[in-house]
């Protein structure tokens, strides 16, 4: 029985590689570095190249000489950003809000006396809520979730080091499961790259304790788009895995949670 839906933020619900570029390119011409890239397409690719290697987003600041360092809150990095997220709001992708809606709408309690809980969904991010809310408010979207995760959320987590803070990975997913109330293999995951679906594979929770995986969602209008998406990942033990579904436009979804939803 399909009871929550969970969606990645950026790159899902949020067109943020625009402004990702944008703040880098900012960045950098506050620290005097000269700007490498010659289009935003080539930008990206470095991005996403370096996002998914152990460490995340910090393998960007380093290859291009920017101070930072992801497990000091402290460090100037994080207001700067914080600071530039406000001055510069992203936008949801067209047709997405009115997907998340029409998902909300399908979720409520029917004539089914075995449904006696809606459908929830949730958000999982390593950004910050204080910028995923403003986002959220501002598009109309936030009414309809009923959880997140977000980078406080994981960096309070007892555990929350720099490969956990740097989502996606099997323990932000675990936590959102436990706050959406969620049973095993019941959770539909919206994702863009290929890290997401390698984290929805082996979700351990303690309760009972075993590896768990979600129905996984490829969003090809995200960062890496479908020419990746499609070749999917190899895990650990050799092992090459795929999205149960790859969707081109955010509307594409609503049929497939209606048939999830429909099967129970």
């Amino acid at each position: 029985m399909l009871d929550a839906v969970i969606f990645d933020y950026d790159g899902v619900i949020s067109s943020t590689s625009l402004r990702q570029e944008r703040w880098f390119r900012h960045y950098a011409s506050l620290h005097s570095k000269e700007w490498p890239f010659q289009s935003f397409e080539q930008f990206l690719m470095f991005y996403n190249e370096k996002c998914a290697l152990p460490g995340g987003v910090q393998n960007v600041y380093d290859a291009l000489d920017l101070p930072c360092n992801m497990n000091d809150r402290a460090h100037p990095v994080w207001p700067a950003y914080e600071q530039f997220n406000q001055d510069n709001p992203s936008q949801p992708y067209e047709g997405i809000v009115e997907t998340i809606r029409t998902i909300w709408e399908m979720g409520q309690l029917g004539k089914d006396p075995l449904r006696n809980r809606r459908l929830r969904l949730g958000i999982n991010s390593s950004n910050t809520w204080k910028t995923i809310y403003a986002d959220l408010l501002r598009s109309g979207a936030l009414p309809y979730f009923d959880a997140f995760i977000t980078e406080e959320v994981l960096r309070e987590y007892q555990g929350g080091d720099s490969e956990v803070i740097s989502k996606p990975s099997p323990i932000s997913l675990a936590l959102v499961l436990g706050l959406l109330g969620s049973e095993e293999g019941c959770a539909l995951h919206v994702g863009d790259t290929r890290n997401d679906l390698r984290a929805s594979q082996k979700i351990m929770r303690l309760n009972p304790r075993r590896p768990e995986k979600t129905i996984t969602v490829g969003a090809c209008w995200g960062y890496e788009g479908r020419e990746l998406l499609e070749q999917g990942t190899v895990l650990p033990e050799g092992r090459r895995i795929h999205f149960d579904h790859l969707i081109d436009h955010p509307r594409e979804l609503v049929p497939i949670v209606r048939d999830y939803l429909s099967s129970d």
